[in-house]
C-alpha cells in the first residue's frame, strides 16, 4: 500500500527515503499523518505505522529509523512510558510526541524524557511536520556526535590512566630493584671497608659520617616506590593499605588527627577497583595536607545497601568547588578523583564552602563489580 503523492511505505532498497516510525492505535490519525506527509514536497518518506505499545517498543529498539512519531494515548498505555523506557543512545531514533489537545505539563514532560518535539494533531500543517522533523532529525546528529566525542574522550582518559599506572608500575619496580638496592650494596660495602680500617684513621671517620647519608637516600627511595605503587595493595588488600596510608600521613603530618572506619569485604572490591581507591584517597590526603588547614580528617569505607562508598572528610577551611572546577590550575587533583571514580563506574560528590571543611563521597554499585 503506498501513500499518496511522492511518499511510500519503507523501502529498504531505497536510501533516499527519511525512515519514519509511527506509532498510532487510530486508524484516521494515521489517515491524517499519511496526507500530511504527502504535502511535503521534495521528500520522501518511508512509514511504517505500529498500532500498539508493546510492539511500538519493539519496533523502535531496531534503530533503523531516522524519526519516530509517537502517539501519546496509546490505550492504556502513554508515549511517555515508551519515552521512559527507550534508553537514548546513538541507534534510538528522535522522538516527537503527537496529542489530541495541547497541555503544557504534558510537554514539559515530554521533554524532560527526551523527546524531540511535541505537536498537537488539530494544529499540524504538513510543513510544520516536515519542520519538526527535519530540525529532530539535525538535533539528533549534533547529540549523536556530542555522545561518540564523550565514548571517545572517556575511552582516551580510561587509557591514559591505565599507561600511567603502568608507569607508575615499571618506575616502582626499577626504584626497588635497582635504585634501592644499589645503595643498599654501596652501604654494606663501606662498612666492610670501615672494619678493615683504622677508626683513627681519617678516611674511615669520612666514610663513617656518609653511612646516615645513605641510610636516609634508601629510605626516601622506598617511600618514593611505595607511594608509586604500594606493595600492601597486591599482598594484602585495599584496607591493609588504607590503614597504611594513615598511618603514614599521620606520621608526616602530626598535627592532623586522622580518624578512619572501614566496614566492608575485601572479596567484594575487585583488583581494579582497590587501586582506584587507593589513588582517590592520595589525593585527597594530598589536598588536606596542602590546601585545607585541617586539624582533623577522617575517612571511611563501608558497605550497605549494594553499595560501597568511600568518604572523605575534613575540618579545614574550605573552598569554593564550582572556583576549583574551573581553575585549570588548581583544581587538577579533584579533576583526577572525579575522573577515577567515573571511569570506574561510580559517582563523586564533593561538597565544601569558605570556612565549612570539604566532604568528598565516592559510591560504587557492588553489583557491577
Amino acid at each position: 500500500m503506498e501513500l499518496p503523492g511522492n511518499n511510500t511505505y519503507m523501502n529498504e532498497l531505497d536510501p533516499d527515503r527519511i525512515k519514519v516510525l509511527l506509532i498510532e492505535d487510530d486508524e484516521e490519525d494515521y489517515i491524517l499523518l499519511r496526507r500530511l506527509l504527502a504535502e511535503v514536497p521534495a521528500v520522501r518518506y518511508g512509514v511504517t505505522w505500529i498500532q500498539t505499545y508493546e510492539e511500538g517498543l519493539t519496533e523502535i529498539e531496531k534503530g533503523i529509523y531516522h524519526v519516530c512519531l509517537l502517539d501519546y494515548h496509546l490505550g492504556s498505555k502513554t508515549g511517555l512510558e515508551i519515552l521512559y523506557k527507550v534508553e537514548q543512545s546513538l541507534g534510538t531514533p528522535p522522538i516527537i510526541i503527537l496529542t489530541g489537545r495541547g497541555d503544557y505539563l504534558v510537554d514539559l514532560k515530554a521533554m524532560e524524557y527526551g523527546a524531540a518535539d511535541y505537536l498537537v494533531k488539530g494544529q499540524m500543517t504538513g510543513n510544520m511536520l516536515e519542520r519538526a522533523i527535519r530540525y529532530s532529525m539535525e538535533r539528533k546528529k549534533s547529540r549523536d556526535a556530542l555522545l561518540e566525542s564523550e565514548r571517545q574522550l572517556k575511552y582516551l582518559a580510561s587509557a591514559l590512566l591505565s599507561v600511567q599506572e603502568n608507569e607508575r608500575r615499571m618506575v616502582a619496580a626499577e626504584l626497588h630493584d635497582d635504585l634501592s638496592q644499589l645503595l643498599t650494596a654501596i652501604k654494606f660495602k663501606i662498612e666492610g671497608v670501615l672494619v678493615r680500617m683504622d677508626p683513627a684513621d681519617s678516611c674511615a671517620s669520612d666514610l663513617k659520617a656518609l653511612i646516615p647519608n645513605i641510610q636516609a637516600a634508601v629510605e626516601r627511595v622506598r617511600d618514593m616506590y611505595t607511594q608509586l605503587m604500594p606493595t600492601v595493595l597486591d599482598d594484602l588488600g585495599i584496607l591493609a593499605t588504607l590503614r597504611w596510608s594513615c598511618r603514614e600521613f599521620q606520621k608526616d603530618h602530626p598535627c592532623i588527627e586522622v580518624e578512619s572506619e572501614f566496614s566492608v569485604s575485601e572479596e567484594c572490591i575487585s583488583a581494579d577497583l582497590r587501586l582506584v581507591i587507593f589513588r582517590i584517597v592520595q589525593d585527597a590526603f594530598k589536598n588536606v595536607a596542602a590546601h585545607s588547614g585541617a586539624l582533623c580528617v577522617r575517612i571511611s569505607l563501608v558497605q550497605q545497601d549494594g553499595y560501597l562508598t568511600l568518604g572523605i572528610e575534613d575540618n579545614g577551611s574550605g573552598f569554593d568547588v564550582s572556583h576549583a572546577r574551573s581553575c585549570h590550575n588548581c583544581g587538577l587533583g579533584l579533576m583526577s578523583m572525579q575522573r577515577r571514580a567515573e571511569l570506574s563506574g561510580g559517582t563523586f560528590q564533593i561538597e565544601s564552602g569558605e570556612g565549612r571543611g570539604t566532604s568528598i563521597n565516592v559510591q560504587w554499585p557492588l553489583a557491577d563489580q
